[in-house]
């Protein structure tokens, strides 16, 4: 009798196609799918083929019979998803059914198996799974299981020589002449000393070569620790003791509730910050030599607050962000005097300078350029997601308006807690985040209204240009680069890198791009550049640059490019009008020349991060895949939230028993709120890590090596 498609189907398709595989061609759109395979085959049967089905088909039952009747033949291997892994329905089925039938789609899972991805769950989230430690090597802070961190002797470290730093420093911290980092070092009862090394920084230990590892802190990458003296400074601050002032910060901020108690503005507040090119230069010769600190007034001209609510914002609320402390900046400058030579030494500290600056208050400069939009309609436009946030609850139900009865520039009376009252959580634009309906001058505009007085416009601390400093690397080899090489990012950062060396771009043996010292620096193991009021903002937006005008080279050497660059720079304003009154009307634009240069602009932003080119490429990719392979079976939304979930609180740096986290809950709701305000990658390395864990444990689909491997999970097979 000759074989039936519902026969073949018992196969595995990679079986089907070993056996058709010199005797039959198979087409390339019917081996996607096993019953468009299974169909063709069938079809196409030759007495050979049919002949190979047939031996493959008894041979595979054989072996079920034998498993069956031989308790002590080991189980099947996952790959081959016998019947032993499935569920029996309630309805019967035969012995012979394998996942290869179409009707075992629907199939539930088993007892066994829905344990089985409990159990898988549970361990991959305790405290074995979840265990920081810091690599002694690189210093960053690792995953003890998917880093694979290996604990050695200092003695049996693989080339210990390569560790050596080339430039040696005053305040490095050497083991056996090694430049290791002290908190990845464990000293054992016997007094030898154990280092944490993650497998990436031991394989490219075991290379033969006498360059430092890429990673290591000898190849440049030591920072040194912050003193508290630096540490301590608020973000006005630091701008008064920076040599360099790259961008404007426009602060948005906002109240979650119709005015919430004070305790909670820790979750009551957010704010945003987008960063603007100012002329370096020009700031330069505003300033007397090399006098410090900066005048008060810099800072009218470098950052930009706009409240979105109705009433007047609490002095208060602004206290700990924005305050300045004529005794913090006196102690900063002191020691960058004494500590950070390449930028410092030349300072002359003025008394004058100091006594301008306030004890403990927040300057009238900044509370200058407050603006206030009563338009609460933008932070629901920008913040809008899948799920409720959550509330904390509504002063106004309480009687009172904290907003009404509060006096801007009357003295801050609040007490020093450590905890600020208002947190950037999303510093990703200004009021108008994608810049349709505000231009960067107008934004420049408010940041300096506060000059304008009787109607005539007041003296700029610093005027906006269109030169703004260069933030791109020095092109000298590394090799002949002086040690004394000034970096924008140590000249921004002066509390980051507080003794001027391991800036991002600077010289090293072994260079790192800026996307590699970027995840670096996240993963620092003090979490000072991942906590930072702005560094990952301004790196993001300085990445994004570089991205767009790679992206454009790439354009620009198309073949096509010059006959096309000719069409479009016929675009006139009228053109562009013309275009705009098209798409109101939802016409397709008439204009060639437009028509190319949306085409250049879309393939330029495509490759930028972040941008809505580059969502648009995903989704893309994503309906490409659907129409090859057919749309998915299972639509579903994993929203994790990092508010209540103590595994972000474990990588926010709480310790918390996740073995017995029932008996003991680790932080109050405020405190998580803050932990997640304080370290927005934390909750991104939360969500990143349970889409991962639960794809794997409960749904049973791994990528290995390029590979997707699944086997039975919760969804069934």
């Amino acid at each position: 009798m000759r074989l039936t498609a519902v026969e073949i189907s018992k196969l595995l398709v990679k079986d089907i196609l070993t056996a058709v595989k010199g005797k039959l061609t198979i087409p390339r759109p019917t081996r996607n799918k096993k019953s468009a395979l299974t169909d063709y085959v069938a079809a196409n049967l030759t007495p050979s083929l049919e002949e190979s089905l047939n031996k493959l088909l008894t041979g595979g039952q054989k072996r079920k019979t034998l498993r069956a009747g031989a308790p002590g033949i080991s189980a099947p291997a996952p790959s081959e998803r016998d019947d032993e892994q499935l569920p029996a329905r309630k309805a019967s089925r035969p012995d012979t059914e394998d996942l290869g039938e179409p009707g075992d789609f629907l199939d539930l899972p088993s007892e066994p198996i829905q344990k089985s991805c409990y159990r898988e769950f549970y361990e991959a989230t305790s405290n074995a799974a979840l265990k920081l430690v810091v690599c002694a090597v690189c210093g960053r802070e690792r995953d003890h299981r998917p880093d694979k961190v290996s604990s050695l002797e200092l003695k049996e470290i693989p080339l210990s020589s390569r560790l050596v730093p080339e430039r040696p420093h005053p305040k490095h911290t050497l083991f056996d002449g090694m430049l290791l980092q002290p908190e990845g070092l464990t000293r054992c009862n016997g007094g030898g000393t154990v280092a944490n090394v993650c497998d990436e920084c031991m394989r490219d230990l075991r290379k033969q070569t006498e360059v430092p590892p890429r990673f290591s802190l000898a190849n440049n990458l030591w920072v040194g620790a912050i003193p508290t003296g630096l540490s301590s400074l608020t973000f006005p601050e630091q701008l008064l003791i920076a040599h360099l002032y790259p961008r404007v910060y426009v602060f948005k901020l906002f109240p979650k509730s119709g005015g919430g108690a004070t305790e909670g503005l820790q979750r009551g507040m957010r704010g945003n910050v987008s960063t603007y090119e100012l002329n370096v230069h020009a700031m330069t010769k505003m300033v007397e030599g090399t006098l410090m600190p900066r005048p008060l007034s810099v800072l009218s001209s470098l950052i930009a607050i706009t409240y979105i609510g109705a009433g007047q914002i609490p002095k208060k609320w602004l206290h700990s962000t924005f305050r300045v402390r004529r005794h913090h900046v006196s102690r900063a400058l002191v020691w960058l005097k004494e500590n950070n030579p390449k930028y410092y030494s030349d300072i002359v500290i003025g008394d004058r300078e100091l006594d301008q600056l306030l004890e403990d208050d927040v300057p009238d400069e900044v509370l200058g350029v407050i603006r206030q939009s009563t338009d609460e309609g933008l932070v629901d436009q920008e913040s809008s997601g899948y799920v409720r946030t959550e509330d904390i609850g509504d002063a106004r139900d309480e009687g009172t308006d904290p907003l009404e009865q509060s006096d801007l520039h009357a003295p801050s009376q609040d007490t020093d807690d450590g905890s600020p009252d208002v947190i950037p959580l999303q510093v990703s634009g200004s009021v108008d985040c994608d810049l349709s309906n505000i231009t960067a001058n107008e934004l420049m505009n408010w940041g300096l209204l506060n000059m304008w007085k009787d109607g005539r416009e007041g003296p700029y601390a610093v005027r906006h240009s269109g030169q703004p400093a260069s933030d791109f690397p020095t092109r000298n080899n590394a090799d002949h680069c002086p040690a004394d090489q000034h970096n924008f990012f140590e000249k921004v950062f002066p509390c980051l890198y507080p003794y001027g060396q391991g800036g991002l771009e600077s010289a090293r043996p072994i260079p790192l791009d800026l996307p590699e010292h970027i995840r670096w620096s996240l993963q620092y193991f003090d979490r000072r550049f991942r906590k930072h009021e702005t560094f990952p903002f301004v790196v993001f937006g300085i990445s994004q640059r570089r991205q767009a005008l790679s992206s454009a080279r790439i354009q620009m050497k198309g073949q096509v490019f010059e006959r096309e660059a000719r069409a479009i720079s016929s675009v006139t304003a009228e053109k562009l009008e013309q275009a705009k009154s098209d798409e109101d009307h939802g016409l397709p634009i008439s204009d060639e020349a437009i028509r190319v240069l949306r085409k250049h602009v879309h393939a330029t932003a495509a490759r930028v991060s972040g941008s809505d080119q580059s969502r648009y490429r995903l989704r893309s990719q994503i309906w490409s895949t659907s129409t090859i392979l057919g749309p998915p079976s299972l639509w579903i939304t994993i929203n994790p939230s990092d508010l209540h979930d103590l595994i972000t609180q474990v990588f926010a740096g709480e310790d918390i028993d996740m073995d017995k986290f029932m008996a003991t809950l680790g932080p109050d709701k405020s405190k998580r709120a803050k932990n997640i305000a304080d370290d927005p990658y934390a909750a991104a390395k939360f969500f990143h890590f349970m889409i991962t864990t639960i794809l794997e444990t409960l749904f049973q689909v791994k990528v290995t090596a390029g590979r997707v491997k699944t086997k039975v999970g919760m969804g069934g097979p």
